[in-house]
């Protein structure tokens, strides 16, 4: 246990939490101030250890409890080794989500406006003086930025910092009612859902769009998204590249716990675009403290011209305002299809950091080396498959 201006830090074992424990946690969960973060519920934290931290002793669930005892945040860390399988480079704490994610995670420590700084300064005290060769820790841009003294209050022989990198979520706000926000859309973007509603009703099917949530969200359900999912990634007739992100065993098998769970606990729903009696298309939502997250979504391509996953958003934004939201998110990774809803960024910044030895301070430049070296390689493939294919040899312009 140590303590930071006013703010009391301790290590917890997340399977051994009691009822009490974990209704403080989420009642932490539910009061978070501006574009609230899904991934820190108890739920979904939980989950995730068991998937990927299988060993409790690598596994540091921190509490921050203000000068009063109140449960001011909530750390959900880990330790992870870094480097080649043959010859690891170091050890680094980071946050549950960070450094072995799921699809579209945004790892954060849960905390309050009130309590942000105080939050994060106590964190960063306690994981540097954790034993392992640095931390990371994200930050959103609204909550604090990482403070030089946090780090320069120490004896040890190499205390450094350094700001890594920052992801941008597209955000829309809402206010007033879905034809009020409607007439403010972009024209590309009203015309898309024009042309899509159109479409499907020109086709002489029958076709409806619904939202399933609680009991209604079961593992036939996920299921059926994974399907779709699977059938969009395989689907060529488009320049933009969408990989199969739930072919991995473990994300699959996590999934399937978790989205029925947090189903019931009205932090998640399936949208689905169901024609002639067929679920042809499905958006997954997750929902925290007035903000619903728009994650991944699964497609049949032979619906592909209906633009059934913008219907689908759609759906998602006026339930959102019906439920009172403040923000839908759209997930990391600002493009085309995101900003035509809105050119409004939620940031979050990443922050590296230590006091230890210079042999682990060597050991965090050759992993910064590595990092940068594949994070080079991610990007080059990434604009390789998103860019437009080139025409074969032989070809004509016309």
């Amino acid at each position: 246990m140590s303590a930071t201006a006013g703010y009391v830090v301790e290590r917890v074992e997340a399977t051994g939490l009691s009822a009490a424990q974990r209704s403080e946690w989420d009642g932490l969960h539910g009061r978070q101030n501006g574009v609230s973060n899904p991934f820190c519920s108890s739920d979904w934290v939980l989950e995730w250890y068991r998937s990927y931290v299988p060993d409790p002793a690598h596994r540091h669930l921190l509490q921050v409890r203000d000068a009063d005892g109140a449960l001011a945040g909530v750390a959900a860390l880990y330790e992870q080794t870094v480097g080649p399988r043959r010859l690891p480079v170091g050890r680094r704490i980071v946050p549950v989500g960070y450094g072995t994610a799921t699809a579209l995670e945004l790892p954060q420590v849960l905390t309050t406006a009130q309590h942000a700084r105080g939050v994060h300064h106590a964190v960063v005290r306690w994981t540097r003086d954790a034993g392992a060769d640095w931390s990371e820790l994200p930050i959103a841009r609204e909550q604090a930025w990482f403070e030089p003294g946090w780090v320069e209050d120490t004896t040890a022989e190499a205390p450094h910092y350094s700001h890594r990198a920052s992801r941008a979520c597209v955000v829309l706000p809402l206010s007033g009612t879905w034809e009020e926000m409607k007439g403010g859309l972009k024209r590309n973007l009203k015309e898309s859902l024009r042309r899509s509603r159109n479409r499907l009703t020109k086709s002489g099917r029958d076709w409806h769009v619904r939202t399933l949530e609680g009991t209604e969200v079961d593992e036939t359900a996920v299921q059926r998204f994974f399907t779709l999912h699977a059938a969009r990634a395989g689907f060529d007739g488009t320049t933009s590249s969408h990989p199969d992100v739930y072919a991995d065993t473990t994300r699959r098998d996590m999934l399937v716990r978790l989205v029925p769970k947090l189903a019931q606990a009205k932090e998640a729903s399936l949208v689905e675009l169901v024609v002639d009696g067929d679920v042809v298309a499905v958006q997954l939502a997750l929902h925290s403290a007035g903000t619903s997250y728009v994650h991944s979504s699964g497609l049949n391509p032979d619906y592909w011209e209906f633009s059934a996953v913008t219907l689908l958003q759609a759906e998602l934004v006026q339930s959102a305002i019906a439920r009172g939201d403040r923000f839908v998110n759209f997930s990391p990774g600002p493009n085309v299809a995101k900003m035509r809803w809105s050119e409004t960024m939620h940031v979050v910044d990443d922050f590296a950091y230590a006091t230890g030895s210079r042999t682990s301070g060597l050991r965090f430049l050759a992993f910064s080396q590595l990092a940068a070296v594949n994070q080079y390689r991610h990007a080059v493939a990434v604009a390789r498959a998103n860019s437009p294919r080139p025409r074969p040899t032989g070809t004509s312009g016309t």
